[in-house]
């Protein structure tokens, strides 16, 4: 029987929920979905980045903030200050090494994707 009357009837299948599922039929295959967008940058990478400059910010600024402390004429500090100021110096070159190792192993990916894209010949 070929037919348009014949040829509609399929089977139905519902849900957990009893909603009706889209009928499937075994000679007409199923249409694909929209196709996904993809952004074009990697937000993983971009927070990385992000993080790193972060990171090459704090260190800078804690080695300035410490070493002008050191420095400068010897101001009347309480205890809390000269304690908080040996932390933030002594975390300081961990957190430049970090920067340097993100930034390393960021470029590293960089180059490559790079190579994937644009193969050598």
């Amino acid at each position: 029987m070929k037919d348009h009357v014949h040829e509609r009837i399929g089977f139905r299948e519902i849900d957990e929920h009893g909603n009706a599922v889209q009928a499937v039929s075994p000679h007409v295959p199923e249409t694909a979905g929209p196709e996904r967008k993809r952004f074009p940058v990697n937000p993983f990478i971009i927070a990385l980045w992000v993080l790193d400059a972060g990171l090459a910010w704090f260190g800078m600024w804690a080695l300035t903030a410490a070493m002008s402390a050191v420095a400068g004429p010897i101001p009347v500090q309480s205890a809390e200050s000269a304690q908080l100021n040996f932390m933030i110096f002594s975390n300081a070159p961990y957190a430049l090494l970090g920067s340097i190792l993100i930034t390393a192993a960021l470029l590293l990916w960089h180059a490559v994707q790079w190579q994937k894209k644009w193969p050598t010949r």
